[in-house]
């Protein structure tokens, strides 16, 4: 039995340090991270092989480097450990605030009501994760999502149509948002600032982005640090349906967990 038990015990070990790792590695995919993680490795490579040979200077210097190993992980990734953090602190069943499929429709209508103006935009769309923190860099507001009070705060003689708009269920809660940006790496050159912001906040949050740009007239997702392809309103419209819907049905089944 004292056997079965160890070995209950060891699958269970075994398989919480494969889902860390998994997770991990899927948080630092295509990030800067990977490189940073390629250049431990093969630090970690030359101290053994300096041991295995009794290259003792080398051996003695890297000795002090691993000494103060867990603080040099930490700098190095700093940014990924915050996020993983945030991620982790998010509850699953908490569905954030969702949208109706009235708030959808406006949502969609609302972006490329810029594209035929000729306007760029940033709705940024709140899920699990909050953004509060971020309203410090904008002005916070409580309007409805609709066409007219988005087109206006995007419009280029608009003193708020800098920055970023948070969408949180179906309430346009902030304008004038300062977004983290990307890395440089993360985003293909031909894409402006504005994209890298969709892209950066995506990457610490779980929030949807709608990106509008100025010059193309594109309208792009961005979801978990990833730039989609451009989407026609019907694309566009089933993708954040598809997405937020989820959400709405995670709340849903939390409120009927809680009256049971």
């Amino acid at each position: 039995m004292g056997n079965w038990q160890f070995g209950i015990a060891d699958i269970a070990d075994i398989a919480v340090v494969a889902i860390v790792v998994y997770f991990f590695l899927r948080l630092i995919r295509g990030t800067r991270a990977v490189q940073m993680l390629i250049g431990v490795a093969i630090v970690v490579v030359v101290y053994q092989l300096a041991r295995e040979f009794g290259l003792f200077t080398v051996e003695w210097i890297f000795s002090h480097f691993f000494s103060a190993f867990i603080v040099i992980l930490v700098v190095l990734f700093q940014q990924e450990i915050r996020r993983a953090l945030m991620r982790v602190a998010v509850n699953p069943l908490s569905g954030g605030s969702g949208a109706d499929a009235t708030t959808i429709a406006m949502l969609v209508e609302s972006a490329f009501s810029l594209v035929h103006r000729g306007w760029g935009g940033l709705i940024v769309i709140e899920r699990d994760t909050g953004l509060r923190h971020l309203f410090d860099s904008g002005v916070e507001l409580d309007a409805p999502v609709q066409p007219d009070v988005i087109q206006s705060l995007f419009c280029p003689d608009s003193p708020m149509h800098d920055g970023a708009v948070v969408v949180d269920g179906a309430r346009v809660v902030a304008a004038r948002v300062l977004l983290p940006l990307a890395q440089s790496n993360a985003v293909p050159g031909d894409f402006g600032t504005r994209h890298r912001a969709a892209v950066g906040i995506s990457e610490e949050t779980d929030a949807l982005v709608i990106v509008v740009s100025e010059e193309t007239g594109a309208v792009h997702l961005v979801e978990e640090g990833q730039l989609g392809e451009a989407l026609t309103s019907r694309m566009l419209h089933e993708r954040l349906k598809r997405r937020l819907s989820s959400i709405q049905d995670r709340a849903q089944a939390a409120a009927v967990a809680g009256n049971d």
